[in-house]
């Protein structure tokens, strides 16, 4: 590795990085406040909160992870630009396209660390993160809620106990309306929490479910003598029993895509969420390529470079949507998994392709003046 390329790597690995932790740390805040009610209505302790937060990050960092590498790369190849060191290159007769290893390089490496987030740390923190709600929950249940008092868990989700006796709840009342097709009402005699090895459960003794539907007025009452209601239940945005796909391990999956076993309709979120968990640390190469194709040449300080750096930035946005867009909508095509994980090489590809053929002439070109980049003849007579 040359001089020239391990200094290209230093510099925008260190914007990067400075990028990652500035725009993390927004969104962390921002994260932080909403879920502030953790020690305002719920009873959790400061570090209890800060874990939950925390947890959140790396969901967080692998979306941003892209974005920071594309901001290092315009601030580095900006500034070497203003300081006249990509001039000295093209004088020195080193073609701008030199400068693609160092930057597919630093995309590579942004690429590893996205992927190690996407497929690894993000699903174990999120994991945890739903472990720890159950958990919260469960507390929250047993020891803040008081006796005698309706309160509101959530949006339509109504707790009720009469009073304690140790660690068992007399006289339950739950009710619960999010589903708007079907109200559901448990009343029970006595219930307690129990912990499992799959989970937090609340245990309802001596009781009926009552299930209500908007096109039937006549609701079905079903008695039991033991029914164990799971806490994720109860806990906002969490009425599913088990994992959801984005919350369940890579090598998890996998297992279930390749064996087929799930329903239609799982495996069809499955592989969706797989193929945002393998093309998510890919849109780095598009957006290497896009910086050297706009940012890559010298150009004086009469050009106006801030049109370049715009154009970089608009074409980074609308290939993240345009890959957002094919992950949503393209659940009907084939091999579809294989390609979103290819959409965003096949995007680099074309830029590269098509910067290597026509940018010279769009450069030389009075009909596109918003991609004019003012080449700076080196000593031999080539054009940077």
């Amino acid at each position: 590795m040359s001089l020239i390329d391990r200094y290209l790597i230093r510099q925008i690995g260190v914007t990067s990085i400075w990028a990652l932790f500035a725009l993390s740390g927004v969104i962390w805040i921002s994260q932080a406040l909403h879920d502030i009610d953790l020690m305002t209505t719920q009873g959790q302790s400061v570090l209890k909160f800060l874990i939950m937060t925390i947890l959140t990050l790396p969901s967080m960092a692998a979306i941003i992870a892209p974005v920071a590498l594309l901001i290092g790369l315009i601030v580095t190849l900006n500034r070497l630009n203003a300081e006249s060191e990509l001039a000295v290159l093209a004088s020195a007769g080193i073609s701008s396209f030199r400068l693609l290893k160092p930057l597919v390089i630093a995309a590579f490496v942004a690429a590893l660390f996205t992927g190690t987030l996407t497929l690894k740390l993000m699903p174990e923190s999120m994991q945890l993160w739903r472990l720890m709600i159950t958990q919260i929950r469960s507390d929250f249940l047993t020891k803040i809620i008081k006796a005698g008092r309706f309160n509101e868990l959530e949006a339509n989700v109504i707790f009720h106990y009469r009073e304690r006796a140790g660690d068992t709840l007399l006289g339950l009342f739950i009710q619960d309306k999010r589903d708007r097709d079907l109200i559901l009402v448990y009343v029970a005699e006595r219930g307690r929490i129990v912990n499992g090895a799959s989970g937090n459960y609340l245990v309802l003794e001596n009781g009926s479910v009552q299930r209500e539907t908007p096109r039937n007025r006549d609701a079905s009452i079903v008695a039991f003598q033991r029914y164990a209601l799971d806490l994720t239940q109860l806990a906002p945005g969490n009425g599913e029993l088990t994992f959801s796909p984005h919350e369940r391990l890579s090598d998890d999956l996998m297992k279930a895509y390749l064996s087929g076993r799930e329903t239609s309709a799982e495996l069809l979120r499955i592989e969706t969420e797989l193929a945002d968990r393998f093309a998510t640390p890919l849109y780095v190469f598009p957006f290497a390529c896009l910086a050297l194709g706009f940012l890559g040449r010298p150009r004086s300080t009469r050009a106006h470079r801030m049109n370049a750096v715009l154009y970089t930035i608009a074409g980074a946005a609308i290939i993240r949507v345009a890959g957002f867009v094919f992950i949503v909508n393209g659940k009907d095509l084939p091999f579809y998994l294989f390609g979103a994980i290819a959409f965003p090489l096949v995007c680099a590809l074309i830029i590269f392709i098509f910067d290597a053929l026509f940018g010279h002439r769009i450069a030389r070109s009075s009909v596109f003046p918003f991609f004019s980049r003012n080449a700076m003849p080196s000593p031999s007579g080539r054009a940077s």
